[in-house]
């Protein structure tokens, strides 16, 4: 619509557009013989502003120009009225003074966020405490403040007919890769929806496999770990209402890093590495494992073991399989009421269910005492992982997994390892293989272990092609 210089146009218009609209005001003012009309949402904006930095530079100083009075730095002249619209619905005041045909947008809205608090899904012992909030700006504010270079670079794009969600992604220029930037802004700007819950939406709707347990976007709260993926080539994509950031592409092996693992030396963070690697397989495997042995193969053990073992399913009314698969159920329904309640309620309740369900069972004969302590170390297995995705993933893999071995023993857990195999071969995010298995020392050193320091030198090839140097002369003080 071609906006007017005469100021009850301008109002009708709006006054139109939001007449179902209870919070929308027009305020009209006579300031110094002329007349002034602010369009806001007194919902969205801040009085105290509104007062300060526009009406009382604009008493002292009618006659000069809007933009030499109000004392505002998010300041924007237009003359396209649907640009102003956005701007209303986005908390500013609109000013239009009259005989000028030009509408002045003031950033004068009303700013209610939370504190950056430590993270409550990514905690460390060692390293920073600070996590994304839901405030995009802010999001925005502490990268900045952790990567202080030109060469940081944010582009912000707007999804959601309705919800005009603002979207920012992150990337260091020179080191990213343009090809993979390019393709995530094509896929990005293709995205036509009536409103983005993220990480959630955007997570499905660019990703390369629709149907695959595996994630194919690592998902963080923690800044310091947006920008160690960053420096690897990799690209950051935060949303406004979202405290996590999506960080793509990602490898298979990306989900087994912590914060942690580059702050306490190579040789621990090592071992931690493989212990979280060695709990992957516990996950789907043990369960499966512990039926194929009770069903199929009890000769594989020993004597001793064989013996204690019969003799804890001598009285249990259930086979091993069923056994298994209630006790694996039990901790999901255990699990998932422990993430709804309230957090100093849902710890006691977790808890104090799981060691009266598991000591009710065990002594109605329902379920032996071996698969109650192979049911708690699987659990216990998923969550040692640092990907909350991940665990979800591979707990999930664990119920085929079962149904293969209770039909054909350790041959059909082996023959479903090798089907996840295959198929983790086969998945790709962004064009770039999801796994690559690690045999030569190269691909090896984040990978399986945290290789020292001074020997990683070069960045991932696949993400970094245009900047593969890391560090340059490492230990050169020994010279």
């Amino acid at each position: 619509m071609k906006l007017s210089s005469v100021i009850e146009e301008t109002e009708r218009h709006l006054q139109t557009l939001f007449s179902e609209q209870s919070d929308f005001q027009a305020k009209k003012l006579i300031i110094g013989e002329r007349e002034y009309r602010l369009f806001y949402f007194d919902t969205l904006i801040d009085p105290s502003s509104v007062q300060d930095f526009i009406l009382k530079p604009l008493l002292l100083r009618p006659h000069d120009p809007i933009g030499d009075v109000v004392a505002i730095l998010d300041y924007t002249e237009t003359e396209d009225m649907e640009q102003a619209v956005q701007a209303i619905m986005y908390g500013k005041t609109v000013l239009q003074r009259s005989g000028e045909c030009r509408l002045y947008l003031l950033g004068a809205d009303l700013k209610k966020e939370r504190s950056i608090n430590i993270p409550t899904n990514e905690r460390v012992l060692r390293g920073a405490n600070e996590a994304f909030i839901e405030n995009i700006d802010t999001n925005l504010n502490l990268m900045r403040k952790l990567i202080n270079s030109t060469e940081f670079v944010v582009k912000t794009y707007t999804l959601g007919r309705l919800s005009q969600t603002k979207v920012a992604v992150m990337y260091i220029k020179s080191i990213a890769d343009s090809t993979f930037v390019d393709e995530l802004d094509r896929r990005l700007l293709s995205i036509d929806i009536d409103y983005v819950e993220a990480p959630g939406f955007i997570n499905e709707l660019i990703q390369d496999q629709k149907f695959s347990f595996f994630p194919q976007q690592l998902i963080t709260e923690r800044p310091d770990r947006a920008r160690a993926y960053l420096m690897e080539g990799k690209v950051a994509v935060a949303t406004s209402g979202s405290p996590d950031a999506i960080i793509l592409p990602v490898s298979f092996w990306s989900f087994f890093q912590s914060s942690d693992d580059y702050h306490i030396g190579w040789i621990l963070a090592s071992v931690f590495r493989l212990l979280r690697i060695c709990c992957f397989f516990i996950t789907i495997g043990l369960p499966a494992a512990y039926v194929s042995v009770c069903a199929f193969n009890p000769q594989l053990l020993p004597i001793n073991f064989v013996n204690t073992l019969q003799s804890s399913l001598k009285y249990v009314t259930f086979p091993p399989a069923i056994e298994a698969l209630s006790m694996m159920l039990l901790l999901e329904i255990l699990r998932e009421a422990t993430i709804r309640l309230a957090s100093p309620v849902g710890q006691t309740i977790g808890v104090v269910g799981g060691i009266v369900i598991g000591t009710v069972v065990v002594q109605s004969n329902l379920v032996s005492n071996t698969m109650v302590i192979v049911a708690a170390l699987t659990g216990l297995a998923s969550f040692i992982m640092p990907s909350y995705e991940m665990s979800s993933a591979v707990r999930l893999l664990s119920y085929p997994a079962l149904l293969l071995s209770s039909l054909f023993g350790l041959f059909g857990l082996a023959f479903f390892f090798m089907m996840i195999c295959v198929h983790l071969c086969q998945l790709s995010t962004m064009g770039i293989p999801y796994y690559t298995p690690p045999y030569v020392w190269g691909a090896m050193k984040d990978t399986l272990f945290r290789a020292p320091l001074w020997s990683n030198q070069g960045r991932p090839a696949d993400t970094a092609s245009r900047n593969k140097t890391r560090l340059r002369n490492p230990r050169g003080w020994k010279r």
